[in-house]
């Protein structure tokens, strides 16, 4: 009798050995395939990781694991957030190796995306100090933590740190040889001289980015720098050249273009056109996109004297800048759901590991020693392990709620307050209008407001350097609340466009504050327009 007991026990217990280095071997090719797919189809790669079971991965497994599917959620475009929880323990579980500054770089994205630029900065540096020269691996993770800190930069405004971090990034990725990094980074260096205002210096960097993709034939690269290369141009027929030869190389970027194609349009006065390749960037999955084509549609519409029309995309375009602004004061409702998903899939797959040891525990129980004692104790078990969860999950419901009920709050508020200032700002703007009016430069620049637009260009005068000095001196003096408050609203607006903002205060038209900035041709204040509303959805 006991030898039979021996031999079932030892059956059983090969059984469960050999079910279990099988299992091992089957997880292990799964995240080996996943790696060799990671660079070539990160799609692939990603349904991979999701076929893996977490419960039957060490702990080393598990943290590799982390590492995978967060690669690969940042190659697709996925939010980082659900992978929150196993950053974290790889940060903590890595010690003084590229591994460590893998997880740490990812922990900065996820930062990132939580609008956590202080924590962000301190994990980019963190990571920088584990790294060295040594190979092509960690050059690369220390290129795009260079890149990753330099964006953080110029989300703070901080130009020129910004532009030496970009500068790393790139002879990291030189040395490499990783050609999409370098395009990146030469990309983001003429974005921040464009930001600053100096279309020169970002359009010589956009050109050497259009020079590099070229040479790579990365269809898709060069209709994104053309686009870039268009958006540093004031010309009319240099925006509308290359915005089109965006169009001709990706049907996937083309939809950005369309909407620099359709202002050049509308400056031509081809309104037809205009509507055409407005209508086409309608298309597009990205909401801002969407926002200033609707907004090109109502220009066009009020240039036709189609005034119902443009009040219709008015109001389209309304509606989508609520949902814009909803969407970003959502956002931290959002990131603390995200956090508390992901600590209840990590909380569930422990359950379902201690399940598993626990049913592995009873079973050698019901061969050795009593088998109803261990059914029993298992069954109380797994009632205390379900009550607990649903307790956890009353608990977060709870906290949901409350988080949704203060964001409501919220929203009341701060709507309270920016009516507040709205109206203030517009009853100061009238007053000092009021005192505008009596200067002698408003009367001059009414006297040029009565020229007949018709005439010759040489034949129309314009306010002269002198004169246009005076009138920067009486606008900031008399608008100096009301600039303070443009700049405090929109951080990117520069001087001129402060002025061009209280000149259209004063009820001008665009001939008239073209005359104020020394030209004749009203097509410069329609382009400047277009360019703060640009940095207005920013």
């Amino acid at each position: 009798m006991s030898n039979r007991l021996f031999f079932i026990l030892c059956l059983f217990v090969g059984f469960l050995i050999f079910t279990s280095c099988s299992r091992g071997e089957q997880v292990n090719q799964r995240l080996l395939r996943a790696k060799t797919l990671m660079n070539s189809f990160p799609d692939s790669s990603y349904s991979v990781l999701q076929e893996v079971p977490l419960n039957q991965l060490s702990k080393a497994e598990q943290m590799y694991y982390g590492l995978l599917l967060a690669e690969a959620s940042d190659k697709n475009n996925f939010s980082l957030l659900p992978c929150d929880s196993l950053i974290n323990e790889a940060v903590n579980y890595y010690d003084s190796e590229i591994n460590h500054a893998k997880a740490l770089m990812y922990k900065e994205r996820i930062q990132r995306q939580m609008g956590m630029s202080k924590e962000a900065i301190g994990c980019c540096c963190a990571a920088l100090k584990e790294l060295g020269n040594t190979n092509k691996e960690e050059l690369l993770i220390k290129g795009m933590i260079y890149e990753d800190l330099g964006n953080l930069y110029v989300s703070q405004l901080f130009i020129e740190k910004a532009m030496k971090m970009f500068v790393q990034a790139k002879e990291c990725f030189t040395h490499c040889g990783y050609k999409a990094g370098i395009s990146s980074v030469i990309s983001n260096m003429g974005w921040n001289y464009l930001l600053e205002g100096d279309t020169l210096c970002a359009r010589d960097y956009m050109k050497q980015d259009l020079k590099y993709v070229s040479a790579q034939q990365d269809s898709v690269a060069i209709s994104a720098a053309y686009h870039n290369l268009s958006c540093t141009y004031e010309e009319t027929d240099s925006i509308l050249f290359y915005a089109k030869l965006s169009l001709a190389y990706d049907d996937r970027l083309s939809l950005k273009a369309a909407i620099m194609v359709g202002y050049s349009f509308i400056n031509k006065e081809k309104l037809d056109s205009a509507l055409y390749y407005f209508q086409w960037a309608l298309a597009d999955t990205t909401i801002e996109t969407k926002a200033l084509a609707l907004y090109g549609l109502k220009d066009v519409m009020e240039e036709s004297g189609q005034f119902q029309k443009a009040t219709e995309y008015w109001n389209d375009y309304s509606v989508i800048m609520d949902s814009i602004y909803f969407l970003k004061t959502d956002s931290e409702v959002k990131q603390k759901v995200y956090e508390y998903e992901a600590e209840m899939k990590v909380y569930k797959e422990r359950i379902r590991m201690e399940i598993w040891h626990c049913s592995l525990i009873v079973c050698c129980v019901l061969v050795v020693l009593f088998a109803v004692l261990g059914i029993l104790w298992m069954k109380r078990r797994k009632d205390m392990l379900q009550l607990g969860y649903e307790r956890d999950m009353a608990t977060l419901q709870y906290h949901i709620a409350s988080l949704r009920s203060e964001q409501e709050k919220g929203r009341e508020t701060l709507s309270k307050k920016e009516c507040e200032i709205r109206k203030m700002a517009d009853e100061k703007a009238k007053l000092c209008n009021l005192i505008f009016e009596k200067s002698t430069i408003y009367k001059k620049i009414a006297e040029l407001s009565l020229q007949k637009k018709g005439r010759k260009k040489q034949e129309i005068r314009v306010l002269v350097e002198e004169e246009q000095n005076i009138l920067r001196t009486t606008i900031a003096n008399i608008y100096r609340d009301y600039i303070i408050y443009l700049k405090e609203v929109y951080p990117k607006y520069t001087e001129d466009d402060c002025l061009f903002s209280c000149l259209s205060l004063c009820g001008w038209d665009d001939f008239t504050i073209a005359l104020c900035f020394g030209n004749s041709d009203k097509r410069i204040v329609i382009q400047r327009r277009y360019r703060m509303k640009m940095k207005s959805s920013d």
